[in-house]
């Protein structure tokens, strides 16, 4: 379905979005005919990506929520995709990754991927940081295009996430 800008309101998701964030993760998961395209995440996972120091945000239709990403701060701590592109210890701390973008797919070509990556990178800057990585499947070329049509360098392909291949892509901010 095509929509207008100004019919998407963009706002920060809490607690009681998430039945609605869970929803949307099984509706892309039934979707897919590669399941390997997308990393699924735990209700407990998904909660967490509420809570500060992590963001989450929704794409509202009429009230409805029809896409989120999700802003994660991993720290120092092995979830950090910094490592991936070399960074150690506190430098660590620069860096928030885009953990999850998912679109329901009726509302997929509005852009809604690109402008919640747009969105969400202002939101690591306000929060002080300076790089933002993401982590994508080879073969999901929808998303890699739009990591590169947002200026994100291609650092390199690795195995993570129970085998599976990945796209690592970072960006100053």
């Amino acid at each position: 379905m095509k929509l207008k800008s100004s019919d998407i309101i963009f706002k920060k998701c809490d607690l009681k979005n998430i039945e609605e964030i869970c929803e949307l993760q099984e509706i892309a998961f039934l979707n897919l005919d590669n399941k390997n395209l997308l990393r699924r995440n735990t209700r407990e996972m998904l909660e967490n990506c509420l809570s500060f120091p992590h963001y989450t945000l929704g794409a509202f239709f009429k009230g409805e929520l029809i896409a989120f990403g999700i802003l994660f701060d991993a720290g120092e701590t092995e979830e950090n995709i910094g490592l991936d592109i070399g960074l150690t210890g506190s430098d660590l701390n620069k860096v928030a990754n885009i953990k999850l973008i998912i679109v329901l797919p009726e509302y997929r070509g509005n852009g809604l991927q690109r402008r919640l990556m747009t969105f969400l990178e202002g939101i690591a800057k306000r929060n002080g940081k300076e790089i933002v990585c993401g982590t994508v499947s080879p073969e999901n070329l929808h998303s890699c295009n739009n990591f590169t049509a947002l200026s994100y360098n291609l650092e390199t392909t690795k195995i993570k996430y129970n085998g599976l291949e990945r796209n690592i892509y970072y960006k100053k901010i």
